[in-house]
């Protein structure tokens, strides 16, 4: 009885077309569904297949997951990955690109274009392109490792190609993190803030990984657009931070824990994405790292530039005095010299000018001292605009601790995902909270420190001590990195 039962089943199955493999011909068996199958899914020892209800909408997709290894994805929610991942017992897989068109007609979307082959092709429906890119998120995160980084390597990458091919793996795998930590928030998804910034990332991730690629210039637009929707990812974050611990009572500590991993995590793909724009820029810079950074004319820029928003917010600013000790020249980042030093000279201005009058402040000048030897370069910014008190020197390092009034729409309001930082308001003084520690971690992950005296009711002193070599590693993974050569990236050639 069991042999003939065994019989039974063996004939009620469906058999295989030829040309598709038998779990195809069985998902074909569903009434009212379309199954394509990958032809390389016996090598890969998965396939993908895709049951969607007539009729569907197809989309484009030309750097699938398959690229990389094959995605089983069933038809219910669960959604599941084949191979154990990057970097599984069977080894990288390679399995033919899937594309797909749009249709509206149900006719004409259940036939594939007449010049395509359908060993490339795969048919989903929108909800299931949805799913396998939400499952293709969390593969990234949690089967894949990003690569750490130094100055050094990044200067020395001059091969826009062999960067495009990187980027195009090594910023998913950090936005993928980026995701994760902020789902790892409570009820995150309650505040509007941290929806729309779950969205940016969300919405980068799937468009950096539907480009080919050979495709540099598509590459670099939308490099280009995705920098520019995500200018105002400072604003959002803290914002939406400050909403959740007024409402959810968080810790300093929590809140602290969050920005610091959040905001060191976007420096590290801020300057990977600045320097492939940079060295594909025609006539422009070819490197976003000044390999002969001038610290005097940055802190001159600065000062200037603090001045002036003094002088608007309270109509007078005391002068800067800038002191040059030795002609320091060291490879780094301009722009976020710039930003450290601009902050600390505001905070100095701003300290004098609310202590003293304009004709006693022009007598108060703040200085500006840049010296160094073969290893550091050390920067002092000296006031006198009465010290921080003792009692606060702990609470000046927290992301949303600040002594000035919060500015105006900091509340957890209504925002959109398409907001951007194309503003042409005036900056104001202060009251986000994100300044110093924000300028500390530049200095930490480019291999610094930041240091703060006070003596209180006198002035404040401000230490900035920077790399000069340029060999400081970021804090983005377990592996060490000893050449200038980016690492290689999974299926991507070694180079350098």
């Amino acid at each position: 009885e069991r042999e003939r039962e065994r019989e039974h089943r063996q004939l009620a199955q469906p058999r295989a077309a030829p040309g598709r493999t038998a779990a195809a011909a069985t998902a074909a068996a569903m009434a009212g569904t379309r199954v394509v199958a990958l032809r390389s899914a016996r090598r890969c020892n998965a396939a993908l297949l895709c049951a969607a209800p007539l009729p569907s909408t197809q989309l484009q997709e030309p750097r699938a997951p398959a690229r990389r290894h094959a995605a089983a994805l069933s038809a219910g929610p669960a959604l599941s990955w084949g191979m154990g991942g990057l970097g599984g017992a069977g080894g990288p897989c390679r399995c033919p690109t899937a594309s797909f068109s749009s249709s509206s007609s149900s006719s004409s979307s259940s036939r594939p274009p007449p010049d395509s082959d359908d060993s490339t092709m795969v048919q989903l429906s929108k909800e299931r392109h949805e799913n396998l890119l939400e499952s293709e998120i969390l593969h990234f995160r949690y089967a894949m490792k990003p690569h750490p980084i130094t100055l050094q390597q990044i200067l020395a990458q001059h091969d826009a190609a062999a960067l495009r091919e990187f980027l195009l793996e090594e910023l998913p795998i950090r936005w993928s993190r980026r995701l994760h930590l902020i789902e790892s928030m409570p009820r995150w998804s309650e505040f509007p803030h941290m929806r729309v910034i779950r969205s940016l990332y969300s919405d980068a991730f799937r468009r950096l990984r539907m480009i080919p690629l050979d495709d540099a210039e598509r590459f670099r637009s939308t490099l280009q657009s995705i920098k520019r929707r995500n200018s105002n990812m400072l604003m959002h974050v803290t914002r939406g931070t400050r909403a959740m611990k007024q409402t959810l009572a968080l810790s300093d500590e929590e809140i602290n824990d969050f920005l610091d991993d959040f905001l060191t995590a976007r420096i590290g793909t801020d300057i990977l994405s600045s320097q492939y724009l940079a060295i594909t820029r025609p006539g422009g810079a070819t490197s976003v790292i000044d390999p002969e950074c001038d610290p005097v004319s940055v802190v001159r820029e600065a000062a200037a530039e603090a001045r002036r928003l003094c002088t608007h917010h309270y109509g007078y600013a005391p002068p800067v005095d800038v002191v040059d000790v030795g002609q320091v020249r060291f490879p780094f980042i301009r722009q976020y010299l710039n930003y450290i030093m601009f902050e600390l000279l505001k905070n100095s201005l701003r300290a004098v000018t609310e202590r003293y009058s304009k004709e006693e402040a022009a007598k108060r000048p703040i200085r500006a001292v840049v010296c160094g030897d073969d290893a550091t370069v050390v920067i002092r910014i000296s006031d006198t605009g009465g010290g921080i008190p003792l009692d606060a020197m702990t609470r000046v390092w927290s992301y949303l601790y600040t002594t000035a009034k919060p500015q105006d729409g900091d509340g957890d309001g209504t925002v959109e995902a398409n907001e951007s930082d194309d503003d042409e308001d005036i900056a104001p003084m202060a009251g986000f909270g994100c300044g110093l520690p924000l300028s500390r971690n530049y200095a930490s992950y480019t291999g610094g420190r930041l240091e703060l005296n006070t003596m209180p009711h006198h002035g404040t002193d401000a230490y900035l001590y920077l790399n000069r070599i340029g060999n400081a590693q970021e804090m983005v993974g377990d592996e060490p990195v000893h050449s200038r050569a980016l690492p290689s990236r999974g299926f991507l050639p070694r180079f350098g």
